[in-house]
């Protein structure tokens, strides 16, 4: 069917971003290991988007998962701290 819309499951991504917008590319780790080197993605599926759009995009994900925190689980989401180092990130910057 041409008009359905792909159901996408993604456990990576990537942002490349200009002065006009940004794409989200979304992919999986490979099955199969590539040999050494780093992993590369398999890309699944790429989302174009204003810089306004993102940023309201960041605003309502990060207001809809805050919310899940206090209703579900009383504190937030816990991530590997080698998972925020290699992003760059802390939990401040949540």
């Amino acid at each position: 069917m041409p008009d359905e819309v792909p159901d996408v499951y993604a456990d990576q991504f990537q942002m490349n971003q200009s002065a006009y917008g940004l794409a989200l590319v979304f992919g999986v780790v490979p099955s199969t290991a590539g040999g050494p080197g780093p992993i590369i993605m398999e890309k699944r599926a790429v989302v174009r988007m204003s810089l306004e759009h993102a940023k309201i995009l960041a605003m309502v994900l990060r207001k809809n998962l805050k919310q899940y925190e206090l209703e579900h689980l009383g504190e937030t989401i816990p991530l590997p701290r080698n998972v925020l180092q290699q992003m760059g990130l802390s939990q401040d910057d949540w």
